[in-house]
């Protein structure tokens, strides 16, 4: 039991910079699209497109795991 305490604040301090980053990559663009680089198709999809979808996926999965760990540590606390 002690064991999975001290895994917990450590999990806190991922997600916390996880959601960070999240901050970091959504309002921070490639510099490159600043300086008017090439924007070549990635998989079909217009660079920028991808790169917002890209960033909707990471964004969504750091919410969705974040729910799923204190959904966990709500359990095992009760």
């Amino acid at each position: 039991m002690s064991n999975e305490r001290s895994l917990r604040p450590s999990w806190r301090a991922v997600i916390k910079l996880w959601f960070l980053l999240d901050v970091i990559v959504a309002l921070a663009p490639p510099l490159y699209w600043a300086a008017g680089g090439d924007m070549t198709p990635i998989a079909g999809v217009p660079a920028a497109l991808f790169y917002f979808l890209a960033v909707n996926v990471f964004i969504t999965a750091s919410l969705v795991t974040a729910y799923l760990l204190d959904q966990a540590d709500g359990e095992s606390a009760a």
